[in-house]
């Protein structure tokens, strides 16, 4: 429910006093409370923007100062410490960051947070690189990407950081090729190429979403969880559709097109699945995914199979043609009355 700043204080207020009254639990109103969402202006919004900035420099302040290992290589080699006092001293100064942004949190915008959390959590990390060096399990980075993945998922449910969830899912996703590319045998793992495994990866990503709002810790990034795997599953079967499911591109380039035109039926099926159901359970994501990924779907097989043959007019005409019915067709059913009247008993 979005409110204004006045209106938000008002509803706190009442919460409170029916709590104190008992006319509801204290669970309840902690329920309540979370769905009220202050609404923001503009000058509000162009702040989270320079917010999201400040973030995106942050990252790449880590990259080019830790990530090179320059700056703290010297500190390590002028102090004479070891691998364990680095990993040590990062990770207190990551505890004693979060403990502080915690106490602060109600005084800061949701946007500041985020970025806090994000510096905290970048300190987390290289406290991380420093204990796989002082394990010897650097060579890899499938060991980091395995200690890092539990540390950011207990960070983000402990401190409730949608920022922080965004860095699970790209670790994830990046453990994930690492495990499956160290796994695997002639290019392919349990029998799938890399197009196939992520297009799984991303099924395993909604399903996930969707049992998200049975686990209340994991609730609050559901919608997160739902576009990755939307995003992972669209792409894989994209890629599914062009390269099938074999191991290296010399062996697809041995093979005719065709023999992966089954691909790109299912690729259609799904999105125009995921077209339908949006439309029916008035779910905007799946239905613009759906839309998106069937005019990919269209133009893919137009340039593998009828860009030296078909006239390009031609082709567009008939694009047209199929997606204005399928606009006349949606209008007509938004003007049809949705209520029945009902028949007296």
């Amino acid at each position: 429910m979005e409110v204004d700043k006045n209106e938000a204080t008002l509803l706190h207020r009442a919460l409170n006093e029916w709590e104190h009254n008992g006319s509801i639990t204290g669970e309840q109103a902690d329920e309540l409370k979370k769905n009220i969402t202050i609404r923001q202006n503009d000058r509000q919004q162009i702040a989270q923007y320079f917010f999201f900035i400040a973030l995106f420099c942050t990252l790449l302040a880590f990259g080019a100062i830790f990530l090179s290992e320059k700056l703290l290589e010297k500190i390590k080699a002028y102090f004479s410490w070891s691998n364990m006092v680095i990993t040590l001293i990062t990770a207190g100064l990551s505890l004693l960051w979060f403990w502080y942004i915690g106490r602060k949190r109600k005084q800061i915008s949701n946007s500041a947070y985020e970025v806090y959390m994000a510096l905290g959590c970048l300190s987390a990390l290289t406290s991380l690189v420093y204990l796989c060096k002082e394990l010897g399990i650097d060579k890899t980075y499938t060991a980091f990407l395995s200690l890092a993945l539990p540390v950011l998922l207990i960070i983000s449910v402990l401190l409730r950081s949608r920022a922080i969830w965004i860095a699970v899912i790209f670790t994830l996703v990046a453990w994930y090729g690492s495990y499956t590319t160290w796994q695997s045998a002639d290019n392919l793992f349990m029998g799938m190429n890399y197009a196939v495994r992520y297009t799984l990866l991303g099924l395993l990503l909604l399903g996930f979403s969707f049992a998200q709002t049975y686990f209340r810790p994991f609730k609050f990034t559901r919608h997160i969880t739902y576009v990755a795997g939307m995003l992972l599953f669209f792409a894989g079967l994209w890629a599914v559709s062009i390269f099938g499911n074999y191991n290296s591109l010399a062996q697809w380039h041995q093979v005719r097109q065709v023999h992966v035109l089954a691909y790109s039926i299912v690729f259609g099926l799904a999105a125009a699945a995921s077209f339908y159901l949006g439309i029916r359970y008035k779910d905007e994501l799946a239905r613009d995914f759906g839309v998106l990924f069937l005019l990919i779907n269209l133009y893919t097989r137009y340039f593998e199979y009828f860009w030296d043959s078909m006239n390009k007019g031609i082709f567009f005409l008939i694009l047209a043609v199929t997606f204005g019915f399928v606009g006349w067709f949606l209008e007509r059913r938004g003007k049809a009355p949705r209520n029945k009247p009902q028949t007296p008993i």
